[in-house]
């Protein structure tokens, strides 16, 4: 059952949100580098304060852009898991989820990439991330898709990588479709996973 948000928790959902938006625009006509706080604090209309009680730094932004991009990831993933698709299919979905947001934001996905945020090492965020392929992989081995012999843990982390590493080549790459970029990796992973040969 969904939670209410009281009415305190609804405004400062909303300033949050606000905050990250204005910031985002702000970043995408001036740049990170040239984009100062007071400008963000202006454009939203809040006090410094305000924008230090919900980001710590203006870099901390970029934190949000990742809740964001997990929600995306998954929702995919159990949308296909209730759906009973292929987990070959469901890991593809979850892979691509953020595909449209990325290539929509394109100035921002470059710049996320540029300032190395989507490679934290060990950022709540990946931590969900790599949890989620783990829990997908160990389903695709149970239901008998996926090779039982490797570790799920080191095939989460190899999809993982797959996913930065080919978010950042398309970031830096004109006339590169991410969607079609990310399952053509998967593609190959999943080549070596089957369980069939």
């Amino acid at each position: 059952m969904p939670t209410t948000l009281t009415r305190t928790q609804k405004r400062q959902k909303e300033t949050k949100e606000r905050i990250f938006r204005v910031a985002m625009d702000l970043f995408t006509e001036n740049g990170f580098d040239n984009t100062t706080v007071a400008e963000i604090t202006e454009a939203a209309d809040i006090g410094k304060g305000t924008f230090f009680t919900y980001f710590p730094t203006k870099e901390a932004v970029f934190k949000q852009l990742g809740e964001i991009t997990m929600e995306m990831i998954a929702a995919a993933a159990e949308e296909g898991m209730e759906a009973k698709q292929p987990i070959a299919l469901v890991l593809k979905n979850t892979l691509t989820a953020s595909a449209e947001w990325y290539e929509a934001n394109r100035p921002i996905a470059q710049q996320m990439v540029r300032l190395n945020f989507s490679t934290e090492p060990d950022s709540p965020n990946k931590r969900k991330f790599l949890e989620l392929l783990t829990r997908l992989i160990l389903a695709g081995q149970e239901s008998g898709e996926l090779n039982r012999e490797v570790k799920a843990q080191d095939s989460a982390l190899v999809f993982a990588a797959i996913y930065f590493t080919v978010v950042s080549y398309w970031s830096l790459t004109e006339g590169v479709s991410l969607r079609e970029k990310m399952n053509t990796s998967v593609d190959v992973v999943l080549k070596g996973l089957s369980a069939r040969s």
